[in-house]
């Protein structure tokens, strides 16, 4: 019995030893395994925070190129006529924000193309379309390049004009400023043109006053009465020759001392007076002599 015992106790043991090394190794096999999971797990969660963070950049990009195509329209709208220089600042200003997209834009392209080439794996779609988000920007850069230039030149041909609108106000103020004086000078030549000069009275007072003189004769005799040289326009009466026609006398006898073509006036008589001289036709009445000067003798 003892034998049989011990027997007995000797192959549990070696059961027991069997037991525990199968489950010794069970455990490093989990835990192996357990191991493996964490690290695709850990491998998974990498992907997807760089899949959502590429996504969320090439948003952004998208939309600030959407931005920038809706701000050049803009620009190109109100570049498309005359501008002033306020809206030529403004859209200078414009001009500069769109720039400063642009390069916010490039930075983060730039960081996107080097996640996706750090990337482990492969993202060919992604690839492509910043690929064609550079391309955009490339273009919107020469776009904005050029209307930028056209903006700077059509600002330059308008200086231009503006100088040679100043230039031609000038000549224009110039040549209104000369016809004015040459209307003046006009208008004071019809004056003089139309201005004539009269006096009436007796003899003795016309010579008293200078204006006029006997000529010529014999001993006071064959003398002529001559309107008196240099006399001075002072002593007259000044007429407007277009709207005087009549110089009132009221005498009976009257010399008409200075020269007048007889067929350009007449001598209005009444009750035995000389009335008036009426100026018949005014053109030839003072084409010899701007001067009328009539002596009368009561």
């Amino acid at each position: 019995m003892r034998t049989n015992n011990k027997s007995l106790i000797g192959g549990l043991a070696i059961g027991m030893a069997t037991v525990l090394g199968l489950t010794s190794c069970g455990k490093q096999e989990r835990e192996q395994l357990k191991a493996q999971a964490d690290s695709l797990e850990y491998k998974l969660q990498e992907r997807d925070s760089a899949f959502n963070n590429i996504m969320n950049v090439m948003a952004e990009v998208e939309a600030q190129i959407d931005d920038i195509k809706q701000q050049e329209n803009l620009v190109v709208t109100n570049s498309s006529g005359d501008f002033s220089p306020k809206e030529k600042n403004e859209m200078v200003d414009d001009l500069k924000r769109i720039n400063a997209l642009i390069d916010d834009a490039n930075t983060k392209i730039a960081s996107l193309s080097g996640q996706l080439e750090n990337s482990n794996f492969e993202l060919n779609a992604f690839k492509s379309r910043v690929k064609n988000m550079k391309t955009d920007l490339q273009n919107r850069e020469t776009a904005i390049a050029k209307l930028q230039e056209e903006i700077e030149m059509k600002d330059t041909q308008i200086a231009e004009l503006n100088t040679e609108v100043k230039s031609l106000v000038t000549r224009v103020q110039l040549q209104t400023e000369t016809i004015e004086v040459q209307n003046q000078e006009l208008v004071e030549r019809e004056n003089d043109l139309n201005t004539a000069f009269f006096a009436v009275d007796t003899e003795r007072k016309l010579r008293d006053e200078g204006l006029i003189t006997k000529e010529g004769g014999f001993l006071w005799l064959g003398r002529t009465t001559e309107l008196q040289a240099d006399v001075a326009q002072t002593k007259f009466t000044e007429v407007d020759i277009q709207n005087t026609k009549k110089f009132y006398v009221d005498s009976d006898k009257v010399e008409i001392v200075t020269e007048h073509p007889s067929d350009s006036y007449k001598l209005i008589g009444e009750e035995g007076k000389v009335k008036y001289l009426e100026v018949t036709d005014p053109a030839k009445f003072w084409k010899i002599s701007k001067y009328l000067v009539i002596s009368v003798k009561s």
